[in-house]
């Protein structure tokens, strides 16, 4: 992908990202929001993120919602990545499609956790955006 088109897909991503990110903290204070929306919309963020983040270094985009294989890549190209893949990974379980079976047994969601998540990657991929030579 030329170096122009990358920049202007990384562009869209972290904007469409950073919406995801409102919904989560918007959401997140009303208790009549259910977990999986808030999750979705913490694992769309961070997936966002994570790609635009890609689309900048030119790292091959693939149509994956695993928040750990998209991680994964962004080292195998020698990104440092903003927290542990462990910890990145925690809301690919909310992705689509749905996991329904795993959402069924899913823990609660710790809205500030992902709060935090969330924002942490978001202030990572602005960075690496920011500086241009991600």
């Amino acid at each position: 992908m030329p170096e122009r088109e990358g920049a202007e897909l990384a562009a869209r991503l972290a904007g469409k990202a950073r919406e995801d990110a409102t919904a989560v903290r918007e959401f997140a204070a009303n208790e009549q929001i259910a977990d999986s929306i808030i999750g979705f919309h913490g694992q769309q963020a961070v997936e966002k993120w994570l790609k635009a983040v890609m689309a900048v270094r030119g790292v091959r985009q693939t149509r994956i919602h695993d928040i750990d294989r998209l991680a994964g890549m962004l080292e195998d190209d020698g990104a440092e990545l903003p927290l542990d893949r462990d910890r990145l990974d925690e809301l690919t379980v909310y992705a689509v499609p749905l996991r329904y079976d795993e959402l069924l047994d899913a823990e609660p969601l710790d809205r500030e956790a992902t709060m935090t998540l969330v924002d942490e990657v978001g202030k990572w991929a602005d960075a690496q955006l920011d500086q241009g030579h991600v």
